[in-house]
């Protein structure tokens, strides 16, 4: 393969509908409980208030990365070992917020956690217990992260106004393990974030079927 001219690779960007962007996506928690969902309404999370707003102001999400184990296995010729994949390992996913003055994304994975721990909103001075935790299955919810792109105009180098969703990534079973700390400073003003931290046991990816961009002569 010989090397492109700098015209030559424009036009074949051009023409795959250019570079991924980074802020096109979109973000939602499905299969969340309804015991969980009656759990968020002390905290002021009405139904699924969640998936509208809050998720709006995800300021940086991220698809976690996997990784391949192997295990070395000796071959029948002597001095050369095979590494074959033994399990595949997914790593945590961070993900941040920007809150809102009611400062709904805090109030929601904070009742998320409490909610884990059976912990009782307002009422804690009549627990008398060691522990008391919920059922895995009633806290863990699917984390679905949606990417979206944007193509070009055949013929043009302006962009539609169309986002095409490209593929899904759905974390099974994820629930909020850590939760930043959320400074306030009096020096000066600024956006308050947050960061959270999920745990999941597997990833799944679910293409979509992507749209042709018509080719453009170079």
């Amino acid at each position: 393969m010989t090397l492109k001219s700098v015209t030559s690779f424009l036009a074949d960007l051009q023409n795959s509908g250019g570079p991924s962007s980074t802020n096109q996506y979109d973000l939602e928690f499905g299969g969340v409980s309804d015991i969980l969902k009656a759990r968020l309404t002390e905290y002021g999370i009405e139904q699924l208030s969640f998936n509208k707003l809050m998720v709006d102001l995800a300021n940086e999400i991220q698809i976690p990365g996997t990784s391949l184990t192997s295990q070395d296995v000796k071959s029948v010729h002597k001095g050369i070992n095979m590494k074959p994949a033994m399990a595949k390992v997914y790593n945590e996913m961070d993900m941040s917020f920007i809150l809102d003055v009611s400062s709904e994304a805090y109030r929601f994975f904070r009742g998320w956690q409490d909610f884990i721990q059976g912990a009782e909103q307002g009422n804690f001075g009549k627990l008398q217990r060691a522990l008391t935790q919920n059922y895995y299955s009633d806290y863990v919810a699917d984390t679905i992260i949606k990417k979206y792109e944007k193509y070009p105009a055949a013929g043009s180098n302006s962009f539609k106004d169309d986002q095409y969703h490209v593929f899904t990534i759905k974390l099974i079973n994820s629930y909020p393990y850590m939760m930043s700390s959320v400074p306030y400073s009096s020096s000066g003003s600024g956006v308050v974030k947050l960061s959270i931290g999920m745990y999941y046991e597997y990833a799944e990816y679910v293409p979509f079927a992507v749209p042709k961009v018509v080719q453009v002569e170079g």
